[in-house]
């Protein structure tokens, strides 16, 4: 077979192969650089927030120790919901605690919720229903259930995450947030957990868009060749 037929037959099942994933590319690529970024990540649900001063009273942590099984990593002394509290963690666990006496305001329960939201939320959203949940939403994979998911009333299908453990708001999600992340899903063509951009499967598709490519050069060289001997 002629080198010009075998790539001629190369390039034209390449270029069946590849042309949706070539859409899905393209289209993916301009939706999501079309996509403000800051409606993408929900920031429009929230108000602006003032940095809250903390007091740095004297405190005795041993107490806290023993709210554990494991050593603790991390403890960090913050405002929340107007009042200096104490977050301490492990590698699997978190809890917060009341200052001055150090006593467990974990488990979050739905009043303080509301009251997280309340300090929150902007101006003319609403809550729609307070759900807790044990498990993780595809949504918000990779935060760690349970956690409150906060429905708000309105046209973006919005919902505001907020963890047990914490009473921070992890996640903010929306009809757009969810758009951009199936055009990211396309994009990386990472169909399960869509945060793998490093996966055989787009290996192969870009190493078979090269291919596709270099056939082109190759079947343009042929025929510039065969014009010219003409």
């Amino acid at each position: 077979m002629r080198p010009q037929l075998l790539f001629g037959k190369i390039h034209k099942w390449m270029g069946l192969v590849l042309g949706i994933q070539i859409l899905f590319w393209f289209l993916s690529g301009f939706l999501m650089s079309f996509m403000p970024i800051e409606e993408i990540h929900g920031d429009h649900l929230l108000k602006p927030q003032q940095t809250a001063a903390v007091s740095l009273d004297p405190l005795d942590f041993s107490q806290i120790a023993n709210q554990f099984d494991q050593p603790i990593q991390r403890i960090v002394i913050k405002s929340w919901l107007g009042k200096t509290v104490v977050e301490a963690s492990t590698d699997q666990q978190f809890m917060l605690f009341d200052t001055p006496d150090l006593k467990p305001i974990t488990p979050i329960s739905e009043p303080m919720v509301r009251a997280v939201l309340a300090a929150h939320l902007a101006p003319g959203l609403t809550i729609d229903t307070i759900t807790r949940i044990t498990e993780v939403p595809s949504e918000v994979r990779g935060r760690q259930a349970p956690m409150w998911q906060v429905q708000l009333l309105g046209d973006e299908n919005a919902r505001i995450y907020v963890s047990e453990s914490n009473g921070e708001i992890v996640a903010k999600r929306t009809d757009r947030w969810r758009l951009f992340d199936f055009m990211w899903m396309l994009h990386i063509m990472d169909y399960d957990t869509r945060d793998d951009f490093n996966h055989p499967l787009l290996y192969l598709t870009a190493l078979s868009a090269l291919l596709f490519t270099l056939t082109g050069f190759v079947l343009l060289y042929f025929r510039l060749r065969r014009r010219t001997n003409k």
